[in-house]
This record gives structure tokens, sequence and C-alpha cells, in this order.
């Protein structure tokens, strides 16, 4: 019998746990996303339908881990990683999460020109949302998510 795998990037990630502790790691993914041009992007990973996803931590290695349990995960901005969309808005906000911490940033999004508020970026079925800075993108679980202040 032969094998068959599937060539996989690792991309490292920093995770952010609802317990408090921080860990780095990497999520594999696929050369060619599932449902859009390009390589899978971390967001792919955390949008599919599972409940657990693999992160290849450096001490404990492979583990599967409830995306529930994850308040955030960050990794650099590069800017020419970024997918280029035509965005339809971009609102610049501070983000309270339930542990007292907060993010300042900015969401991006391709809604239509009638549902451009934050409001209606936050309600869309996504689990995760992106907030970017200068440096760093964050995918925040919206579960964990205090409140939203538009700047």
């Amino acid at each position: 019998m032969t094998d068959y795998k599937i060539k996989k990037n690792r991309f490292l990630v920093k995770v952010y746990f609802l317990d408090g502790t921080i860990e780095e790691g990497d999520l594999y993914l696929s050369l060619n996303a599932a449902h859009h041009d390009g390589p899978e992007t971390v967001s792919d990973v955390l949008s599919e339908d599972g409940q657990f996803i693999p992160i290849n931590f450096r001490e404990e290695g492979i583990m599967l881990i409830n995306k529930a349990n994850i308040m955030l995960l960050s990794f650099p901005l590069f800017p020419e990683r970024i997918e280029e969309f035509v965005s339809s808005g971009e609102k610049e906000v501070l983000v309270r999460l339930v542990n007292k911490t907060q993010r300042d940033g900015k969401f991006i999004f391709q809604l239509p020109d009638h549902q451009t508020r934050v409001k209606d970026f936050l309600n869309r079925a996504a689990l995760f949302v992106e907030l970017r800075n200068d440096r760093e993108i964050w995918l925040i679980n919206k579960n964990h998510i205090l409140s939203v202040t538009e700047k």
C-alpha cells in the first residue's frame, strides 16, 4: 500500500488560550485553498467546520486543540502575503476581551454597501474575526469578545 500525503506549509502562530497561557506553534496550511484561489490561510483553518485543529507546538508536539479554548491567534503582518481583494470598508476599533486585555486595530471587510457597520461585520457567521495593525494580525474568537468600540 502506498501512502498518499498532501504537501503543506508550516506557518508559525502565537496561540492565546482562555487559561492565560500563550504558546507558539505551527499550523499546517495547504498549498491550495478549498474555497478560494491561492494557498490556504490561517482564517481558512479556523473557519473549518470541525471543533478541533492540529497545532504543532515546540515543546509538546502535535496536539488537537479545541477552537473554543482559543481566545486569539496572532502572527506578523507580511504585506506580500496579504490577499488582494477589494474591501468595502475598514473601521478602526478597540476590542476588549473577557480576560480584560484589549487590542487596537482595524477590521477590514468586504460586505455589501448597505452593511458596512462594525455590527454587520461582527454578526457574520465566522467564529474568528481578523483585526490588523501595522505589524500584526490577530484572529479573535468572537465568543471571547466583551465589547468593541469604534474609534
